[in-house]
């Protein structure tokens, strides 16, 4: 079970967030900064609540000594309305996100939950360094040709401040994407902030990007930065950004040419220096066409436009997911399960609609359920299995990965009376790898 730390020297809410936490993490508390290093130094903690106004070492201390010892917890900092400015200090020292007293208990989930899901994805990217040798950026595995051509592109922009439109079906992995041109760019050191337009109420989303001054509603007790500030000298990933309201799209072009905005309810003009990376799985140019999106803020965001590839288009990749993912889960569950030849080969010809991620959710759930050592073609979903009547034999156990492919690819092609191009579609690769599969085989 993901571990937690609440540092706080009131008891009323250490106890109110274990109340609040208890039902999805393990909870720890801690009643002041030193109590709270000792925890820390005893146990390894995925997100830490640290107040920042404690006796014997305050949440500022603390921070700056996790710093120090390059911990990979990630923190967010517990503050008083009349403290915004510390709060906005601790994130230039490495704190993940802030909340305020009192709770909003959706907001305080919702910030703990995206706290863990980015725990998460660190960890996936350190395993990847570790065991993957075809790897991209940041691990990203990157043996396909087609994955190879978007780091060529993505290389060469880099060291520089062009905005990025990302686009690629669900699933393909945009936010890992754009977490790994971040940390591999001259903003590395600054901090990446993401925000799902998506997921955001459209009578919060303004507020999100640019914040709120003190009294600006009712409510507003105390002025909050947005995310612009928030991630100011470093990133902002601005996920699914066609869902946005025109006239909100209409003020995110005003702050991406002048590099400047009020906080609502202010005058005050605040100066940003970020990178925009956006990324989306809707056709902006329909949108367009449709007026639900500004052409002038498409030309703007669009100046790099980077396609991330759908699974199936990713020959080759698959094998390697599958060998990652199992490895992950294997050590996640303690056990040692493989794949057979024949699983795998049936994997690698399935279409994957949800792409990693249901690759990724597929091996999961196989390595929990699996009491042997080997996942066979009998443990797939009957999607992924060859159905009865399709013409499709079963291959004998004796049969290697490659005489079932040759006959695989040579009953396709029979089937489009020697077609080539509907013959390659069918299978999910190019014309080019078909006809270098069958000079293989010795059937060209």
């Amino acid at each position: 079970m993901i571990r937690i730390l609440v540092a706080d020297d009131e008891p009323w809410v250490r106890e109110l967030l274990r109340e609040i936490l208890s039902e999805e993490y393990q909870v720890d508390c801690a009643e002041d900064g030193q109590d709270a290093w000792v925890h820390i130094e005893a146990n390894e903690y995925a997100v830490i609540l640290l107040d920042l106004r404690m006796p014997r070492m305050t949440g500022i201390e603390v921070l700056q000594r996790l710093r120090e010892a390059h911990s990979s917890s990630i923190c967010i900092v517990i503050t008083a309305n009349n403290d915004i400015e510390s709060a906005v200090q601790s994130m230039r020292l490495g704190a993940y996100d802030y909340i305020v007293k009192p709770f909003d208990n959706e907001r305080l989930l919702l910030t703990v939950r995206n706290a863990v899901d980015k725990k998460r994805l660190e960890n996936e990217v350190r395993h990847l360094r570790e065991e993957v040798g075809h790897a991209g950026l940041d691990g990203i595995i990157a043996g396909s040709l087609a994955m190879k051509r978007v780091f060529a592109l993505v290389n060469r922009v880099l060291d520089n401040d062009v905005t990025l439109l990302i686009t690629g079906e669900s699933g393909t992995g945009k936010e890992v994407f754009a977490r790994a041109v971040h940390n591999n760019s001259t903003r590395k050191n600054g901090p990446f902030i993401a925000l799902d337009c998506a997921a955001i109420p459209d009578t919060l989303i303004e507020n999100e990007f640019f914040g709120h001054e003190k009294g600006a509603f009712t409510g507003a007790t105390a002025s909050v930065p947005g995310k612009f500030e928030l991630a100011d000298g470093g990133t902002l990933f601005l996920d699914e950004i066609g869902n946005l309201r025109l006239d909100v799209q209409a003020k995110l072009l005003r702050v991406l040419q002048e590099r400047e905005f009020s906080r609502i309810g202010g005058t005050r003009r605040i100066q940003v220096d970020v990178r925009i990376i956006c990324a989306t799985n809707a056709d902006l140019e329909l949108a367009m066409k449709e007026n639900k999106f500004r052409e002038d803020l498409y030309y703007r965001i669009n100046v790099v436009p980077i396609r991330l590839p759908a699974l199936r288009e990713r020959e080759g990749d698959i094998p390697e997911l599958v060998r990652y993912f199992l490895g992950r889960f294997n050590r996640q569950m303690n056990k040692k399960i493989g794949v057979s030849e024949r699983a795998m080969l049936q994997l690698c010809q399935y279409a994957w609609p949800g792409n990693v991620r249901e690759l990724e959710n597929m091996i999961n759930r196989l390595v929990v359920i699996k009491d042997s050592d080997m996942i066979e073609p009998d443990d797939l979903p009957p999607e992924f299995r060859v159905m009865p009547g399709s013409g499709i034999r079963q291959f004998p156990s004796s049969m290697t990965l490659d005489e079932v492919e040759q006959e695989y690819i040579m009953k396709v092609l029979g089937e489009e009376n020697n077609n080539i191009s509907r013959a390659a579609k069918i299978l999910g690769i190019t014309r080019k790898t078909l006809h270098n599969k069958l000079n293989r085989f010795g059937r060209e």
